[in-house]
């Protein structure tokens, strides 16, 4: 029979490439993660790693156990949240992790209708870059997170094991003051605006691969991770920006306006969770509520008469 403490050394193995990183991740000797591993091996009766450079890969059973170790890791992981929903007082915690689009536009409203309809429901919540937020969800340190990616994009490496719910679409949008000569047009290009300067945040590798495409380097005068503060320096001239429409739906400076960028690909926001958190009441609550204020936020952003102040 397969040994959990295996299966959680072989899970651990997959993610870090190494019997070295693996043991520092989980606290244990490299000799015991060996040890581990042998006994696995035996068990399963075919090898589950080879060497590769200084690491390990799995091999094509070792990479078949991995996926099953998650989904055990998983149904442990929801049972868990649920026995914990039932006996603890005050009803089911749910640890949220989303990007800072949703933490503003999104979240917020949830919290809301939760207090309303399902007072025995909580949540916290981490703000993190997808990246980040697909770990803490892969490791069992969030239940329940908010991503996105752009719809030209592939499903990331990590989350084919794991159940993705669709919630809505937006566009990428250039910020302006509403004084900027191009604030007249319905989209604009790049590449018209190769000689302005910039507001951006830290996360900018597709902006900047897009702008050496077409052939210029952006002049960046701010970086800055915070939408009001962006919007805010936007407004005193000192550059335009790239935002997108879930952001500036409701939170758009007086004297500012903004313009969809055209041959853009749309942005995809979803939730991401493991599928058997579906089960967990507590989950499936704000679940659905997510569910419910994206298809609000849909409908204003394609009811909207157009981008303006």
């Amino acid at each position: 029979m397969l040994d959990i403490r295996q299966l959680e050394v072989l899970a651990e193995i997959a993610r870090t490439g190494s019997y070295t990183a693996a043991a520092a991740s989980l606290g244990y000797t490299q000799p015991a993660v060996s040890y581990q591993m042998r006994r696995l091996q035996q068990t399963v009766g075919a090898p589950l790693v080879t060497r590769a450079g200084r690491g390990v890969r799995l091999t094509q059973t070792g990479q078949a156990l991995a996926r099953h170790a998650e989904t055990i890791f998983s149904a442990l992981r929801a049972a868990d949240q649920d026995i914990a929903s039932q006996v603890a007082r005050g009803g089911g915690l749910v640890r949220t992790v989303s990007f800072q689009s949703g933490c503003v536009s999104l979240l917020p409203e949830v919290v809301g209708r939760l207090r309303d309809r399902h007072p025995d429901v909580h949540i916290t919540l981490t703000q993190a870059e997808p990246v980040q937020a697909r770990e803490l969800i892969r490791s069992g340190a969030a239940d329940l997170g908010l991503l996105c990616n752009w719809a030209n994009e592939d499903v990331p490496e990590g989350e084919q094991v794991m159940m993705r719910v669709p919630l809505m679409t937006d566009r990428r949008c250039v910020v302006m003051r509403e004084d900027h000569p191009l604030a007249g047009r319905s989209e604009i290009g790049l590449a018209e605006l190769a000689d302005h300067d910039w507001v951006m945040e830290s996360f900018r590798d597709r902006f900047e691969a897009a702008c050496t495409n077409l052939g210029f380097e952006p002049r960046i005068s701010a970086t800055v991770d915070d939408s009001h503060t962006v919007l805010a320096l936007v407004g005193t001239g000192l550059g335009i920006s790239l935002m997108n429409e879930m952001a500036l739906r409701s939170h758009l400076c007086d004297g500012l306006v903004y313009r969809p960028l055209l041959d853009w690909p749309l942005r995809r926001t979803y939730a991401l969770l493991w599928p058997d958190m579906v089960g967990v009441p507590a989950v499936a609550a704000v679940l659905a509520e997510i569910r419910r204020a994206a298809r609000l936020a849909q409908g204003e952003i394609s009811a909207a008469p157009g981008p303006g102040c």
